[in-house]
């Protein structure tokens, strides 16, 4: 019996480009800069070395200091504080340290710890490479219509200069990033085309590394939870029927799914709960490094500082100068622009200028229900992070890019919708033909004006990369570290003229995506036993 093939789409092709050009600029960080320079990063080698040794640490456990064995982590041990000498970030799960030990072992039997430390980096770097995918995989389940929007997302996470500089650094951020919006991306595929026990048991899977990588995976995992939910209730006709026939099953999936989590990883955070009192140790952080609070959550919330310092460390993280703020600003200001031009639109359009409407493939009311929910579901995510994030900051602590990562998909969605919208200001000549109008015309121009916004994202990225303080001092140390550096310089240029080629040619019209119809599967699963036989012929189909 053959097995039909099948082929991946133009747009996720686009995408993936974008995820290797965003691992080639974190790499070249990785490669180039010094060794243990960023904030944590010490820390985060230091707890993967602790477990190699057969010792799971805790915020108090030594950095290990051998000056033989550990030169780097020695070294920068000179002038720290008794606080800063500990292995602070032990609050997190052990995952990610987990992966990173086959690195340690490594380094250990070659005699070369610096390779630990860079592999530790480019680990991190795939999983930020991951995240910048995912970004553009939840930007295409929001605005299944519009074909240029997961393109234009995934290129905004490399526009954000932090976004690549912080992937190359030693930190758990990357895989726990890419992990969370993948648990997302499959609630999310269960509410479009239906819940399968495969799309279960990858959930699951995905959702129990979500939760092992990092404490804000719980969150992911709860709105996986209402994603079953949601997906089984808008396949039944009516509220009433889904409270009266599939209400506890979905609700006991959705507990399955929320206990795998916590019958693999829950052990650490009650282990937490026995140390410091809390499952993710923030009081006795707090306490550990003397942070004063700053107002309360609720302040931080209706702090604007709050919300400019939170978005605008996108483009100015680490020792990213302060002057690409105006970036974010810049980006941010496009973006509330153009979905105010966006809405005005829809709901007023013109025949002509940037208020004229847009034809779109037509949309049935599941579908419209579908992308109600999904959108809904994000924004509850990003509200729940948002109040989590205000919390630590209220408590004392700092803003970093990693904590404004899990906003993304929402805001580079946004940013791809203004875009389109904004881009009808500007007169692009869009190929016609006897089959070129209506629906097609827009799409058409759609593609162009995300080639054009995508390409422009890239040159931020890397003329702010390149803006950052280049280093020939990286982790591994090697007489012929300035060729590595140039080498590195080289590769990452390669690697984008690569892929801005590979975008203009496949961001054509014709061969770009169709958009996307809705797979009217019912599984088993989600419909009472009396309708299997008929949610068994659709599957088929």
């Amino acid at each position: 019996m053959s097995v039909p093939r099948v082929s991946m789409s133009q747009s996720t092709i686009c995408v993936l480009l974008l995820g290797v050009l965003g691992f080639a600029m974190s790499a070249q960080v990785a490669i180039a800069m010094p060794p243990l320079f960023k904030a944590d990063e010490r820390a985060h080698a230091a707890y993967a070395v602790a477990l190699s040794q057969g010792t799971l640490p805790t915020i108090d456990t030594d950095i290990p200091d051998d000056p033989a064995r550990y030169p780097q982590l020695a070294e920068s041990l000179f002038g720290a504080d008794e606080a800063h000498r500990d292995i602070w970030v032990a609050n997190h799960p052990p995952l990610f340290y987990v992966m990173s030990l086959p690195l340690v072992w490594l380094g250990d039997a070659v005699g070369s710890p610096g390779l630990t430390l860079l592999g530790m980096r480019l680990l991190n770097a795939l999983g930020f490479a991951l995240t910048t995918i995912m970004v553009g995989l939840l930007a295409r389940e929001l605005v299944p219509r519009r074909p240029a929007v997961p393109v234009i997302a995934s290129a905004m996470c490399i526009g954000c200069g932090a976004m690549t500089f912080v992937g190359g650094g030693i930190y758990n951020d990357g895989w726990s990033s890419a992990a969370a919006f993948m648990t997302l991306y499959l609630g999310f595929r269960m509410i479009r085309q239906g819940v399968t026990r495969e799309r279960l048991i990858a959930a699951a899977a995905v959702g129990v590394a979500a939760a092992g990588f990092r404490s804000t995976g719980l969150v992911a995992v709860l709105f996986l939870g209402a994603c079953v939910l949601v997906a089984m209730w808008l396949r039944e006709p009516s509220l009433r029927t889904f409270l009266r026939s599939t209400f506890w099953r979905a609700v006991g999936i959705a507990a399955c799914i929320g206990m795998a989590p916590v019958v693999v990883f829950g052990w650490f955070y009650v282990r937490n709960i026995q140390i410091y009192g809390d499952p993710t140790a923030s009081s006795s952080l707090f306490e550990k490094f003397g942070r004063e609070p700053n107002g309360t959550t609720l302040f931080q919330l209706v702090n604007p500082e709050f919300y400019g310092h939170l978005l605008g460390s996108l483009w100015t993280d680490g020792n990213i100068a302060n002057h690409w703020s105006q970036a974010a600003a810049i980006v941010l200001t496009l973006t509330l622009v153009g979905l105010v031009l966006d809405a005005a639109a829809k709901a007023n359009p013109r025949s002509t200028g940037v208020l004229r409407r847009i034809r779109l493939a037509p949309q049935s009311t599941m579908q419209h229900r579908q992308d109600v929910a999904i959108w809904a579901l994000l924004g509850g995510y990003c509200l729940l992070i948002l109040v989590n994030v205000a919390g630590f900051i209220a408590g004392g602590g700092w803003i970093h890019a990693r904590y404004a990562v899990p906003f993304l998909p929402f805001l580079a969605a946004g940013a791809g919708i203004a875009a389109l919208r904004l881009g009808r200001l500007l007169p692009l000549r869009v190929p016609t033909g006897p089959t070129t109008g209506g629906t097609a015309l827009d799409e058409a121009r759609d593609l162009r004006i995300g080639l054009g916004v995508s390409l422009a994202f890239m040159v931020v990225g890397l003329v702010c990369h390149l803006d950052t303080e280049q280093y020939v001092d990286g982790p591994v140390s090697s007489t012929f570290a300035l060729v590595a550096l140039v080498a590195a310089d080289l590769v990452m240029f390669a690697v984008a003229a690569y892929v801005a080629t590979e975008l203009r040619r496949r961001m054509r019209p014709g061969t770009f995506d169709a958009p996307r119809t809705l797979a009217a599967s019912v599984t088993e699963i989600a419909r009472p036993r009396q309708d299997t036989h008929a949610s068994t012929g659709l599957q088929a189909k």
